[in-house]
């Protein structure tokens, strides 16, 4: 079969139209007009974050995006860390219709891990005597394990005017903060099932592939910009080094609605936008949420996690030292303090701090800041908190490579 010019020029606008929006959105960069960055390192982070969405982009409009035949995307991981992503949970999302039935199967891998699956929780999912779990989901209510949808939902077609991500289909969250155990790595599928599902995709086509890049062009050119424009908002509307407190809205977002379970908020964030010069640090004080989990985790300017295996960028409630006044310190710096709850920077001045209280009962805490110099923190610490040598943060970042690595099969 011949190629037809409508099939050429279909192809060609869209490709065009992708290394178009490419070109534009990393010029806006490079010029000034997308972010705030001060010099040539910030501007760096800036476009590969832009390269990195990109790539998103294409991978979930091109391969996960078929709501006959859904998969598992793994949003955030890492290497793709976009989004300001906790690193103790694994994104996953499937791109669903609503007018369909979809049965999700799965194990959690054991105690030690939470999954949230739409508005289900691990707690509530029932489960055979292996952990094995079947979950329906559709937008008409059903017996047993069920989730709903909307019934508008088409896969993954508009793009949102907030939170621009790989879209908004199925979410499925699973949180590892025991790292210390090796956990069975657990596992989910999907599928659709209602008698309407087709029992094989079409072949790809011209006019489908066009479509699916145009789609991945303007997931990109919302993603790169929102984000990256949010970051720098954020900036703007906070001073630097002041812990903000706990609020169940993500900073940045507005009239956002938080996630509920049984009336409650499930999640409280808080951040400090970081300001640091290489002498200085932060000193962060809380008491501790009544929830089951926890976390500190920086980020770069552009809201993406730095590097989290060769550096200690993040701590959750099982790594943590607490103190014997039952209060958790750490320290933001760029040179090693000396102490276990540090927060490295890698010796980039400007990012974020962000932390979360999940699904806590009663207590609720703020925490406090104070802006020091680096060789000052042992003077403001309690007279028994650990000292870490060079040899235990050598042990522990290796450890903790270790452990990122098996998650993430690298």
């Amino acid at each position: 079969m011949a190629i037809s010019p409508k099939e050429r020029e279909a192809l060609r606008a869209a490709w065009n139209g992708h290394c178009d929006a490419l070109k534009q959105v990393a010029g806006e960069a490079i010029d000034g007009a997308l972010g705030d960055p001060s010099d040539g390192d910030e501007l760096a982070e800036l476009l590969r974050s832009i390269a990195r969405i990109a790539a998103m982009s294409l991978q979930h409009r091109l391969d996960f995006n078929d709501p006959d035949f859904p998969l598992f995307l793994r949003q955030m991981d890492d290497r793709f860390r976009y989004g300001g992503p906790d690193n103790n949970i694994a994104y996953l999302l499937a791109a669903l219709r609503g007018d369909a039935t979809y049965r999700l199967r799965g194990n959690n891998g054991g105690e030690g891990r939470s999954v949230n699956i739409g508005r289900l929780w691990h707690d509530n999912i029932a489960t055979d005597a292996n952990g094995d779990f079947e979950v329906i989901v559709s937008a008409e209510e059903q017996p047993g394990n069920w989730t709903p949808i909307a019934a508008d939902l088409t896969g993954d077609i508009t793009i949102p005017d907030q939170y621009p991500t790989a879209g908004n289909g199925l979410t499925v969250r699973r949180y590892d903060w025991d790292w210390d155990r090796d956990l069975p790595p657990g596992w989910l599928t999907i599928e659709r099932i209602d008698p309407g599902a087709p029992a094989y995709p079409p072949a790809l086509s011209a006019d489908t592939l066009a479509g699916q890049i145009a789609n991945a062009t303007r997931l990109f050119l919302a993603a790169a910009r929102w984000w990256n424009r949010r970051a720098a908002n954020v900036r703007a509307d906070n001073p630097a080094n002041i812990i903000t407190p706990p609020s169940t809205e993500p900073p940045g977002v507005k009239n956002f609605k938080p996630p509920m379970t049984g009336g409650k908020a499930w999640l409280y964030y808080g951040i400090i936008c970081l300001d640091l010069a290489e002498d200085e640090a932060i000193l962060i004080e809380t008491d501790l949420p009544d929830g089951p989990y926890w976390s500190f985790t920086l980020y770069n300017m552009w809201w993406e996690a730095p590097d989290i295996m060769n550096r200690q960028t993040s701590l959750n409630a099982r790594q943590a030292h607490v103190d014997g006044d039952g209060k958790a310190r750490f320290v933001i710096s760029a040179r090693d303090p000396g102490v276990p709850n540090w927060l490295d920077t890698g010796g980039t001045r400007r990012g974020f701090l962000h932390y979360r209280w999940f699904r806590p009962d009663q207590a609720i805490p703020t925490p406090t800041s104070r802006l020091i110099k680096a060789d000052a923190v042992r003077e403001v610490l309690p007279a028994d908190h650990p000292t870490v040598d060079a040899a235990t943060r050598r042990a522990t970042l290796s450890k903790r490579r270790e452990q990122l690595a098996k998650r993430f099969q690298r």
